[in-house]
Parts: C-alpha cells; sequence; structure tokens
C-alpha cells in the first residue's frame, strides 16, 4: 500500500479489534483531552499508550496530541507549562503526574533549523493529524486513539506492523536518523523491549550511520543511556547496542571492557539485577549503574581493590580521571558522579572489618556500596567473607 494512499485513506481500528479499554486510560490524559474539546480543539492519545497496549504490555506514559498550538493548549488546559526550544511542547500537571501534549507537526520544511549535518535544530511548524503522522519516527508510535469512540487511526501501516513485530521507519531510514541520530537509539530500544525485528534497510542504516550519535550533546548522551538501560531490558539492549556497533559512542570508556570474560559478567551480573529490580518495581538509580559501567576502567588504572591496605585518596584521585574522560562523551551530573565515587571510595571501608563498622553502617552511601559488594563477590571476586559478615550485621 503507497504511502499517498494511507494519507488519504487511513485505517481505522475498531475497539473490538485492538481491544484497548477506556478505563485504562490515565483519568489525567482523559481530563486534558475534555478540556481541549471543550475548548473547540482536536486531540488524542498517541504513542507508546496506543503501541503497547496493543501489543497487551502496560504503558508508561499516556501522552496527547492536537491541533491546538502550545499557546492554546496553555490557555485551554490547567496548571500547564510549555518547555522545549527544538520542538515546544507542554506539561500538565496534576500532583506529581505530568502529562505531555503536543501539536501536530506540519510537513513543511519552512522554518525547519538544520545543522550542516542534516540535525534537525528546531522545528515549530504546526499541521493537521495527516501530516503529524508522517512525521513521526516509526510506524508503530503513528497510532492515534480516538477516545470517543476509541477507535485508532492508522496513517502508515503501524497496526499491521505491529500484528507482524516489525519495526518501520517512516520514509527513508538514513533522513530520519540524520534529522536525530538518536532515533537509532530508540530503533534498538524497541527491537528488545518490544521483540520484534528491523525492517532490512532500517536495520542496515542502524550499523551504517551509528557514527552520527556523535553529533549528539553529552547531557542527552547520558540521558538517553538511561532511558536504554534502566528500562527493564538492559541485557538485551547492551547486547544489541554492541552487534550495532554502538557502544563505542555511547560509552567508549565502557566499550572494551565488555570483550573481557570477567568483566563482562561483573557488568552483565548488574544489568540483570538491574532488570528484576525494575520487573519488581523497586527504585533504579544511575549512580549505581555508571558505578558499575566505569568500575573495569577504575580497576585497569587502580589495581584490585580487594585489600584494606589501598588507599582511599588513590580511588578518589583514579576515580576523578575516570570521570573526566567519561564526561567528554557522557556527562554525568556532579551529583551523580558524587554517589559514584563515595561508592567506589567505601569498597575498602568495607574491608575494614569489625573496625569502626558502627560508623560505616550509618554513612548515607552504605545500602548501594554493600550492594556492590555483593555484585562483586557474585561476579567472582575473593573479598575475604566480607559480604557475608556485613549482611550478618544488618541482620542483626
Amino acid at each position: 500500500m503507497s504511502l499517498d494512499k494511507l494519507r488519504t485513506n487511513p485505517e481505522i481500528i475498531k475497539a473490538s479489534v485492538h481491544h484497548i479499554k477506556s478505563e485504562n486510560i490515565d483519568q489525567e490524559a482523559k481530563s486534558v483531552i475534555d478540556q481541549l474539546n471543550r475548548a473547540g480543539f482536536d486531540a488524542y492519545i498517541v504513542g507508546g499508550f496506543v503501541r503497547d497496549s496493543i501489543l497487551g504490555l502496560k504503558p508508561k506514559d499516556c501522552d496527547v496530541v492536537t491541533n491546538a498550538k502550545p499557546e492554546e493548549i496553555k490557555t485551554a488546559v490547567k496548571r500547564t507549562r510549555i518547555i522545549g526550544r527544538r520542538f515546544k511542547i507542554v506539561h500538565a500537571r496534576t500532583g506529581r503526574k505530568i502529562t505531555e501534549i503536543s501539536t501536530f507537526r506540519s510537513s513543511s520544511k519552512k522554518n525547519i533549523k538544520k545543522s550542516q549535518k542534516g540535525i534537525l535544530l528546531r522545528d515549530n511548524n504546526f499541521g493537521n493529524i495527516e501530516d503529524d503522522a508522517f512525521r513521526r519516527d516509526f510506524t508503530i508510535n503513528s497510532l492515534y486513539l480516538d477516545t470517543k469512540n476509541m477507535e485508532v487511526i492508522d496513517f502508515v501501516g503501524g497496526y499491521e506492523d505491529l500484528q507482524n513485530k516489525v519495526l518501520r521507519s517512516i520514509g527513508e531510514s538514513h533522513e530520519r536518523f540524520r534529522e536525530d541520530p538518536v532515533r537509532i537509539l530508540r530503533a534498538i530500544r524497541f527491537k528488545s523491549k518490544l521483540d520484534l525485528s528491523l525492517e532490512s534497510n532500517l536495520e542496515k542504516n542502524v550499523s551504517r550511520l551509528s557514527h552520527l550519535l556523535k553529533e549528539i550533546s553529552s547531557g542527552r548522551k547520558y540521558e538517553e543511556t538511561l532511558k536504554m538501560l534502566l528500562s527493564g531490558n538492559s541485557q538485551s539492549i547492551m547486547s544489541e547496542m554492541q552487534r550495532y556497533n554502538v557502544t563505542e559512542y555511547l560509552l567508549p570508556v565502557t566499550q572494551g571492557y565488555l570483550n573481557s570474560k570477567k568483566d563482562r559478567r561483573f557488568i552483565f551480573n548488574a544489568l540483570k539485577n538491574t532488570d528484576k529490580r525494575f520487573q519488581q518495581n523497586k527504585t533504579l538509580t544511575p549512580s549505581f549503574l555508571f558505578s558499575v559501567l566505569l568500575w573495569p576502567a577504575l580497576i585497569n588504572k587502580t589495581g584490585d581493590l580487594n585489600s584494606k591496605k589501598v588507599k582511599i585518596s588513590k580511588i578518589s584521585r583514579n576515580a576523578n580521571l575516570i570521570l573526566k574522560h567519561h564526561n567528554e562523551f557522557c556527562f554525568i551530573p556532579n551529583r551523580i558522579q558524587k554517589s559514584i565515587k563515595e561508592t567506589w571510595e567505601m569498597q575498602i571501608m568495607l574491608l575494614k572489618i569489625p573496625e569502626k563498622y558502627k560508623i560505616t553502617l550509618k554513612h548515607p552511601r552504605f545500602r548501594a556500596a554493600y550492594d556492590f559488594l555483593l555484585l562483586r563477590e557474585k561476579s567472582g571476586e575473593n573479598l575475604g567473607g566480607a559480604g557475608a559478615w556485613w549482611t550478618k550485621k544488618i541482620s542483626s
């Protein structure tokens, strides 16, 4: 089916077919849509909620899209604020809950600002639902739920791709990746999370154009790393990142150590625990993730930290060097860096048993450092039974 035909003849999927239940939609998103409708605007739920609901998964977010412009949304919907420069969106807050509201994007190239390398820098051209459908990244993310009749509107064949478990780019993938290289990471994440196969040209370009990730800001790389590895599928995603030559651009300090059997076992044991905690709805912390990912580089510089004779000052000095090198590619916020360093430094404190153990127990970073110690032992390090000793102290 051609895109032109899809543009004028969208497929309408009835509720009896897609099985999305109205009662599963966030009340906050329903309220946003009601307020926009009362103000005379159209509004739909789009993206991840629709996609995941069709697949029988529990959606994380419930995003709204509308023909109202950002300033009109702010007037029509209570407790909202406009954010973003590259593409303005609106956040509606209810308590701690934030509903993201975006305006239909236009297919017009007018007033679009790109870098010399083709990366989209700014795009606040607004259009209609048909235009918006063809501006999204992948077909499975371009499905619109009309909450009035619970029908899904599909302009690009996304519903069929979901049924066939295929990830397909809207338009030429090489052009879409050049517009925003983060789409390369999103392709890998969706492949792992949703157990999809990549359409052949898309798959070729994920590897061929992975070098475009160098153009992403270091701050955005940090945020994307968290999305990739704290989403419940980190083991699979890390393997796919290696497969598609992505780790050298996202985690260059870590990349070489993934080829070491010992270091790979340590990192993947941590990722396995992370995925398990995600499934159990337990807290996941960026500091623990990066303390694991950068640990092999620290050991390479410092030597094995399995003796209480190692000076904490030496760990601190080398930690600063490792973090500085990593931050050239992927900037970690200062407060997270502080937590990483404390977790590493406490590895020596935890070996000094039973000296001052009561003080160590009260340290704010004790639990993270203790979990890190157990991870090291689980991965094959001999730490003289320190893990069992601390476990007994915690239980007593």
